[in-house]
């Protein structure tokens, strides 16, 4: 397959490229250089510049599309305009490329953002938008723009993604968590009876597309991708500690706050797709640190 990669020097984008890449032809798209657009190179990498708040001028003619441009509240830059260029108006061009190019398959990275304030314990795909932030509403109107596309698509809404080759200890909640209890420091954790899968890495989102993608016809929508069988946060965390070996001193809060886990169930009834289970996707993340 020939796969075009956007934001592909990007902490999800580059994982995507490095996985695809090993037996398939990937086109990346940046729009600023860094250490992985400058150095990561093989036969199968075609790297080229394109700001996707311009029109794309490259003439690609790529079967499958990932798109995983995105503003967000730890983007260098995170204001109104940003968000706009980043997660609609990129998106807009992207959108005419594909429909130029007669794309087979649009993968679009949504988020979870998208729900907003969470009102259920369990969220489900269908569940209602209520006051979601600007990162949110942005997602929303880009799934809306893919909804009116005659072409294939998916919008794949994300939770905390674990990534490889970039690793930004601020985020996810359980990047962070793991980041201090590496270094031995202390760590206060909620919740700690509720269970937990909000959580996904950037292996499982390779997966789903690539055996999506080996499909004729694929089922147009949004779907939760998360791990599978939540496990308890509190036996999660002390897990943690024991396989970093880590001293931190945990702090269980007895205050309460706002706790969700992800249903997947529509990734299994829809798509036929499993996804590793949450003690498993950890597991992994950790033997790779």
């Amino acid at each position: 397959m020939k796969i075009l990669i956007t934001g592909a020097n990007g902490a999800v984008g580059s994982d995507l490229v490095n996985f695809f890449s090993k037996n398939n032809k990937v086109i990346a798209l940046y729009r600023t250089s860094n250490f992985i657009s400058s150095k990561f190179r093989n036969k199968n990498i075609k790297w080229l510049k394109q700001d996707l708040r311009k029109k794309i001028s490259h003439k690609i003619n790529p079967k499958i599309l990932i798109h995983c441009v995105v503003a967000h509240p730890f983007s260098k830059k995170s204001n109104y305009l940003n968000y706009l260029e980043s997660n609609i108006i990129a998106l807009k061009n992207v959108i005419e490329f594909a429909k130029r190019q007669k794309i087979e398959k649009f993968f679009y990275l949504s988020s979870i953002k998208i729900y907003g304030d969470v009102q259920s314990k369990i969220q489900k795909d269908y569940n209602v938008f209520v006051n979601p932030d600007i990162l949110g509403a942005t997602k929303i109107l880009a799934e809306k723009m893919l909804e009116l596309q005659k072409f294939n698509y998916l919008n794949i809404r994300l939770p905390g993604v674990l990534c490889y080759k970039i690793n930004d200890f601020r985020r996810p909640w359980l990047n962070y968590v793991i980041n201090r209890l590496r270094k031995n420091k202390f760590v206060n954790i909620y919740n700690s009876s509720g269970l937990f899968n909000n959580v996904i890495d950037t292996f499982e989102i390779f997966r789903l597309i690539n055996y999506l993608g080996k499909k004729k016809k694929i089922k147009n929508g949004s779907l939760n991708f998360a791990a599978r069988k939540p496990i308890k946060i509190k036996k999660m965390i002390f897990n943690l500690k024991r396989k970093l070996s880590s001293k931190s001193k945990i702090v269980f809060k007895k205050e309460k706050s706002k706790h969700f886990i992800l249903s997947t169930k529509k990734t299994i009834d829809d798509y036929r797709f499993r996804t590793a289970d949450t003690s498993t996707i950890i597991n992994r993340y950790i033997d790779k640190y």
